[in-house]
């Protein structure tokens, strides 16, 4: 073959290949589309649900679209996407999920899929437009800058936190509270070690005073007198809240609140200052009575309770995010700006609340 001819070939297999790089990316540009997308009668769930969201409309006027967020922009991920997408022409083909109720019973699944890949490529489709490094925190609210920066310094992701920002979460990651239910008291047929209130109760001291115990309130030395339990409750109180007992020292934990007359009769243990809060905290002792119904020794179980109320109450917005992410006191202002979103009771908030302190990271676990 001739120089010419061989120029020639080679001139016409750039141009094929040319030809077919433009004709790919154009077939990858044009099945990344909303249009494309929402063609198949199963996307139009999705649709839906995205065109509601803050991600389709907002004040600043930026949208994401499908590819977006599902589509990551380079590299084994971009192209693990496309094909993994082959599966939702396959499942509309098959009808797998042709309707509203196929769809929903496959819900779970399908999200579980997108959320696992989002944790392995470390949510880089959402740091294609939001980053740590671009955040301007003082500008955010204050729950939002120490959740932001407790998750650089923790090495989160995006999506431990907003899962279900565009999309309906599964059934079962958002039922009510109507779902966790409180545990009861076990009875406490004979005399043990340690016990624990299960929700708030009227306990009284040895002269009669009275001293509510809240939910997970510990009693330790725990004796049977008939249907009533007796213990010995121990904790911390704050100078200028005489009628709160804490669980730990500079912790504001509640484990009880006490009249007058029983803040009196308190045994002190110890008197320390505390730096952080700067004020002189007290150690005490109650003997305490309340009804054996109220108490368990089953500490696991009133954890599961608390657990679930955090797993069904708190993934509506977000993932439920876990008791070891904020201190003990940062708790309380968490639960308390988020309460009004959820369908909880003021008992089911305050078991909340106590259960997440207990479990925070700067406690010891239980």
């Amino acid at each position: 073959m001739s120089k010419k001819a061989k120029l020639i070939s080679a001139l016409c297999l750039m141009g094929v290949g040319a030809l077919a790089l433009w004709g790919v990316q154009g077939v990858m540009h044009k099945t990344s589309s909303p249009e494309f997308c929402a063609s198949c009668h199963s996307m139009s769930y999705p649709q839906q649900e995205w065109e509601g969201s803050s991600h389709f409309a907002n004040a600043k006027g930026i949208r994401a679209e499908c590819s977006d967020c599902h589509i990551p922009n380079e590299g084994w991920h971009y192209v693990k996407a496309k094909v993994t997408a082959l599966k939702d022409l396959y499942f509309e083909a098959v009808g797998k999920i042709d309707d509203k109720a196929k769809y929903e019973s496959h819900r779970a699944e399908m999200a579980q899929r997108v959320w696992d890949d989002m944790q392995a490529n470390d949510s880089e489709t959402c740091r294609s437009c939001h980053s740590f490094d671009a955040m301007e925190l003082s500008q955010q609210s204050k729950l939002a800058k120490q959740t932001h920066t407790d998750a650089k310094a923790n090495g989160q992701t995006c999506i431990d936190c907003h899962k279900g920002i565009v999309h309906f979460l599964p059934e079962q990651q958002h039922q009510g509270s109507n779902q966790s239910s409180a545990p009861q008291g076990n009875g406490l047929a004979t005399a043990t070690a340690q016990a624990f209130a299960v929700e708030m109760q009227k306990g009284h001291d040895k002269q009669g005073a009275e001293v509510r115990l809240m939910p997970f309130a510990e009693l330790n030395e725990v004796k049977i007198n008939g249907d009533m339990v007796q213990g010995v409750l121990q904790g911390w109180q704050q100078a200028g809240a005489d009628s709160v007992v804490y669980a730990e020292l500079g912790k504001r934990i509640t484990v009880a609140l006490v009249d007058d007359e029983a803040f009196r009769h308190a045994q002190v243990v110890q008197t320390k200052h505390d730096d952080v809060t700067d004020t002189d905290w007290r150690e005490v002792r109650f003997d305490v009575s309340l009804p054996a119904v109220k108490v368990t020794n089953d500490l696991t179980t009133l954890n599961h309770y608390g657990s679930q109320l955090n797993q069904n109450n708190c993934s509506g917005c977000h993932a439920a995010i876990s008791a070891d992410h904020y201190t003990a006191n940062q708790w309380i202002g968490v639960v308390n700006s988020m309460k009004e979103r959820t369908s909880m009771s003021k008992d089911e908030v305050r078991a909340l609340t106590i259960y997440l302190q207990r479990n925070a990271k700067d406690m010891a676990k239980q």
